[in-house]
């Protein structure tokens, strides 16, 4: 299933054919940056900026998240950072990443493209891929855990036909009663949150950091080789890597590492220090290719399209669906008190506004 993908993805850049007829007018727009005016002490400084900021961002929500059953302020505190993160992750989606992979396939370097939705459609493969990852993945975990026990079918009042079918014998699955299935998966009741300690929790969240990694690493490397503009991209960036390591460290922080399911408690500071390190490293890359690096390049603007597009399927599908509808529509926070649900509506307009906001200058 992978390999197929990649060779859709493939296909899709390959289709990015480059209409060479101005390639003389557009010679001096598409030519790298002089390298007289790379700032190489700023970029460095960067590198050590920017791991503060990712490390700050990623290490403060699990720590919280460590001692909030001991402690009221950081109990409420990590509350309000993980739903401050769904919006930070939603908004990184749309706002950063599937942004920039249209302002990347649509740049005169790359040429006109036989396929002009090349974005959104590298987007929605991205999110059908993951989608039937997690798909059969359910189906797999499904049918190794123990049958379902029965339970009462939904009440429903001044439904006489819905009763007596309710009360009558099932042959089979055609005959059952309308809502029945859905009584028995949630119990008559919203479904439980997911179960933190569960091999599903840990598979989001690592799916969850993938996106994340994928979209750093170009980044970084960007910044890295960055000439023109690289201040105002250097300062936006170091907000933008806290607000994303806030949103990361949160989920992180979420999870329950249990030695009887396999998991070990150092593995969720590994991805912390994944989080943090991958851009930095990326910067680093930069720095050293900066000479040989062109960031109007065609190769280098599809690779960064490509990726982008990728990153924003994977995040589009965690964000809308394993963190709003999974958690909001059938999951706890659809019975919590309006006080609880108030506070996380705020905390989450917060996070899609300030990702928003930073959208502007990266």
């Amino acid at each position: 299933m992978c390999l197929i993908y990649l060779l859709l993805t493939c296909c899709l850049a390959v289709i990015a054919k480059a209409d060479y007829s101005d390639e003389a007018s557009n010679a001096n727009s598409c030519a790298s940056s002089s390298p007289e005016s790379y700032n190489l002490g700023l970029h460095v400084a960067s590198v050590f900026v920017l791991l503060a900021a990712s490390g700050i961002g990623v290490f403060l929500p699990v720590i919280m998240g460590n001692d909030q059953n001991g402690n009221k302020f950081f109990k409420r505190a990590f509350f309000v950072l993980k739903y401050f993160g769904t919006g930070i992750i939603i908004a990184l989606a749309f706002c950063h990443l599937l942004q920039d992979s249209f302002e990347t396939f649509s740049n005169e370097c790359i040429g006109e493209l036989d396929y002009e939705p090349t974005a959104p459609a590298i987007a929605m493969g991205s999110i059908l891929l993951i989608w039937l990852v997690d798909y059969f993945g359910a189906r797999w975990a499904a049918r190794r855990a123990s049958p379902r026990t029965e339970c009462t079918p939904i009440e429903v009042a001044n439904r006489d036909d819905l009763n007596s079918a309710s009360s009558s014998p099932i042959s089979n699955n055609d005959t059952k009663p309308i809502f029945q299935d859905l009584c028995c998966e949630s119990g008559c009741r919203p479904i439980a949150e997911l179960d933190p300690a569960s091999k599903r929790a840990h598979w989001d969240v690592q799916l969850l950091e993938s996106g994340i990694v994928f979209h750093s690493i170009m980044i970084g490397i960007a910044l890295g080789a960055q000439v023109d503009g690289f201040s105002a991209t250097f300062a936006a960036l170091v907000f933008h890597q806290l607000f994303e390591g806030l949103g990361l460290g949160a989920r992180i922080g979420a999870l329950v590492w249990m030695k009887s399911e396999g998991q070990v408690a150092w593995k969720k500071w590994l991805m912390c220090m994944a989080y943090t390190i991958i851009t930095p490293i990326g910067i680093a890359i930069g720095i050293g290719v900066h000479e040989s690096f062109n960031e109007n390049g065609r190769a280098e603007l599809l690779a960064i399209g490509v990726l982008n597009s990728i990153s924003a399927g994977i995040l589009l599908y965690s964000g809308l669906c394993q963190l709003l509808f999974a958690e909001w529509v059938v999951g706890d926070m659809r019975d919590a008190s309006n006080v609880r649900v108030f506070s996380a509506l705020i905390a989450l307009f917060l996070g899609l506004f300030a990702m928003a906001l930073i959208g502007k200058w990266t």
